[in-house]
């Protein structure tokens, strides 16, 4: 299970936000934003690679997945 505080997904949201500003793309509601989010987290627990769910996420949220992920797994590059 991965937890995510409301700070973070509020981060993640005004990211996305901004994002679609600068390529005129509407703004999605935080709570529909939130669903999306939590199914990028459970694809990527799965070991999905990819999924388009059409949003943003900061890079650093995503890196800081892989490397949880890893944690919990046990998996390591080396």
């Amino acid at each position: 299970m991965i937890l995510y505080s409301d700070t973070q997904l509020d981060e993640a949201w005004r990211y996305d936000c901004k994002q679609r500003s600068l390529r005129n793309l509407p703004w999605i509601e935080r709570t529909v934003y939130e669903n999306l989010f939590v199914k990028f987290l459970d694809a990527a627990i799965a070991g999905v690679e990819y999924i388009d769910l059409n949003i943003f996420i900061p890079i650093d949220y995503i890196e800081s997945l892989d490397h949880n992920i890893n944690l919990e797994t046990g998996y390591t590059d080396d």
